[in-house]
């Protein structure tokens, strides 16, 4: 009976503190632990903290992110933007598609990033491994964190973005939350931007889901996800920021808005095995 409860415990133990680190073995990435829950609570505790009392953040409805499996799509501007949408919905904890340089060439740094929750992902590359992740997460109720440009924007406003979130989107047929940052390039001075009081804003979107328009998912249908996403954050981000995806918000009205695709569909929780 002891040892059977002591069996029990240290398997709770390491699901508590290290997760499934199996899953990221299974995707080429043996040895890294894989989204410790004790790891995230504290070190989100400190960086929310931080963002709302030394950087200002300001977070904008993101009441309106759902329970469930979610994808929160979001503009990227700065490397701080992930940990400022971690500290956003806080203490739920998102998962994230990193590129799998920062895992291979950082040790460290890919460590600590395992531990709050990322697996990597092949960038220019149909990495179908990273996308059944992606999917398992959030069959099983994870907020998972995109941004479809695939890199920071050195320029602050909208790049032209890969397709993945958008085809994501459609297999999974999760609901999307679409996201805008703005200010949180000025924190690429580093420390000065702490004693500067950097202004940063992120606006959350009502959730959409897109779907495709047959039984199969076509390349019409992923560009016309791509679109809905792009543009869903666009609206979230003033004129200056809006960059190749401009043309979409049709007035060139300022944010906020409120694209809604399927929105009584959208704000039911994902449930499991939704995944196509």
């Amino acid at each position: 009976m002891r040892r059977r409860a002591y069996r029990w415990f240290t398997r709770q133990l390491t699901r508590l503190v290290f997760g499934e680190h199996q899953a990221l073995a299974a995707i080429g990435m043996p040895g890294m632990p894989n989204a410790s829950r004790v790891w995230f609570l504290v070190a989100g505790f400190f960086a929310r903290l931080a963002f709302m009392r030394i950087v200002r953040c300001e977070w904008v409805d993101f009441d309106r992110i759902p329970r469930g499996g979610v994808i929160i799509a979001s503009n990227h501007v700065s490397s701080a933007d992930p940990a400022m949408m971690a500290s956003a919905i806080y203490p739920r904890s998102p998962r994230y598609m990193a590129k799998i340089e920062l895992f291979q060439k950082e040790p460290i740094i890919g460590y600590l990033f395992a531990l709050s929750g990322a697996f990597p992902v092949r960038r220019g590359a149909a990495d179908r491994q990273a996308i059944r992740e992606a999917e398992r997460l959030l069959s099983e109720g994870a907020a998972l964190g995109m941004f479809p440009e695939g890199h920071r924007s050195d320029t602050g406003g909208l790049m032209q973005a890969h397709s993945g979130t958008a085809l994501l989107a459609l297999r999974s047929r999760a609901p999307v939350v679409a996201v805008g940052i703005t200010g949180s390039e000025r924190m690429r001075a580093g420390w000065r931007a702490l004693f500067a009081r950097t202004q940063v804003r992120m606006t959350a979107s009502h959730p959409f889901v897109v779907e495709p328009a047959g039984r199969r998912i076509t390349r019409d249908d992923i560009d016309r996800a791509h679109l809905t996403i792009m543009k869903a954050i666009a609206e979230q981000l003033p004129s200056a920021y809006r960059g190749v995806y401009a043309h979409l918000v049709e007035d060139g009205s300022e944010p906020p808005t409120e694209p809604v695709i399927d929105e009584e569909a959208a704000t039911r929780p994902h449930e499991p095995g939704a995944a196509a």
